[in-house]
């Protein structure tokens, strides 16, 4: 076998061989290509597979177990594309479009009550005025969702016309392109210089980054969409950053520990815990529990399950009471952790079928019944407060 087929193949020999031969064979690789004066390229990538190895006998297995299950899902036969909700009875495609309706439910509630877009409508300077607000953000909101699908569609299209059953030497220029920053990889399994489906890998992010250059845009569009990517997932953070330390800092510390810091040291509380909540934030990122998309589902059964309820009530809903909210709120978030966690971490059968990314679907019913039947068995609001409630659902119009 020649050594760089011998490099590329490595994953494939880690349940073969000891770890210490597998180190020395590819060490002994590295050494070839120097000797030959191989481009510097391939040298470092044959010491990034270096790097790469196992360092002991449990995760060499671990990863030859890995490597195995990819192969075997490889070899499985594909889900009809065309199909809505494929399964391989009817229950399983009856629990695929209850997973799908789940989902969307729990992105619509989570989208109304996510903090960092709350904090939004906090500038505008009336009731009126933040309702146009509301109405401008959900209509571009559903812009984007509505475009997101329509998106895979034309990926799908794109991959399933014109790559897949094409010769290796004639796939067009993106594949080759992207190839090159390992977003997509190509392995002619077979030897028969035809691409086959389970010869493509594609990472989740080219499907947006190379659509552009698909579409026969210019190759820097996809820079445009890399920086906007970029920036939306920044302005995302610091708005979510800004919203936990600020509430931490004003609720918790002056509303209840310290009602008598001045300006100046709650500008320092606020700062140091915006610092601590990024070094959380960013250190259970680096533990990477699961992928960006089902974090991201997961962020919005949590929000939508701790704020809904409370949201929608103290606004439509005179009698709801701060008790009601508070308990309503705890039992929301704490039956969608519950659930998320033991059906994620713990593998207990799931409720219905429902998946961990759509654990709101059960915890925003429970946040409802929680505020109302608190609500009721406390203390009626007092009048002002239940005047401001009014004022918010009906607030008076502007005149010319």
């Amino acid at each position: 076998m020649a050594t760089d087929t011998f490099v590329r193949n490595l994953p494939k020999i880690y349940g073969t061989y000891t770890v210490g031969f597998a180190v020395f064979i590819v060490a002994l690789a590295i050494a070839e290509l120097r000797a030959k004066g191989a481009p510097e390229a391939e040298v470092q990538k044959a010491e990034a597979a270096l790097a790469a190895l196992p360092k002991t006998a449990e995760a060499a297995a671990e990863q030859w177990k890995k490597d195995l299950a990819a192969a075997t899902g490889k070899a499985a036969r594909p889900s009809p594309h065309a199909q809505p909700f494929p399964g391989k009875d009817d229950q399983a495609r009856d629990t695929a479009r209850r997973n799908f309706l789940a989902l969307v439910f729990c992105l619509m509630i989570g989208t109304a009550a996510l903090p960092h877009i709350l904090m939004r409508y906090y500038t505008t300077p009336s009731v009126r005025e933040a309702r146009n607000s509301v109405g401008w953000s959900l209509f571009f909101i559903f812009l984007l969702y509505f475009s997101a699908p329509a998106y895979a569609v034309f990926a799908k299209y794109e991959v399933f016309t014109h790559v897949v059953g094409s010769a290796i030497a004639d796939l067009p220029g993106w594949v080759a392109s992207w190839a090159k920053v390992g977003l997509v990889k190509i392995d002619d399994i077979n030897g028969d210089g035809i691409l086959q489906l389970a010869e493509l890998t594609l990472n989740p992010d080219v499907i947006v980054l190379a659509t552009p250059e698909i579409a026969g845009l210019p190759y820097v569009i996809a820079g445009l969409v890399a920086a906007g990517g970029l920036a939306a997932a920044l302005s995302t953070a610091d708005g979510l950053l800004l919203t936990i330390a600020n509430a931490l800092s004003h609720d918790l510390y002056y509303k209840m520990l310290d009602p008598n810091a001045p300006t100046s040291r709650r500008l320092w509380v606020s700062k140091i815990l915006l610092l601590v909540v990024a070094m959380i934030a960013a250190y259970v990122a680096s533990l990477k529990p699961d992928t960006i998309l089902s974090m991201v589902a997961w962020a919005f059964s949590i929000a939508g399950s701790a704020f809904f309820p409370a949201l929608v009530l103290d606004i439509f809903w005179k009698r709801a009471t701060t008790a009601g909210a508070v308990v309503g709120m705890l039992v929301g978030l704490g039956v969608t952790l519950y659930y998320l966690v033991n059906v994620k971490f713990y593998g207990i059968t799931p409720w219905y079928g429902i998946k961990d990314i759509s654990a709101g679907v059960f915890g925003i019913p429970a946040g409802f019944l929680t505020t109302v039947l608190v609500s009721l068995v406390t203390p009626r609001p007092s009048e002002e407060v239940q005047a401001l409630v009014e004022n918010v659902r009906y607030p008076r119009l502007e005149t010319a």
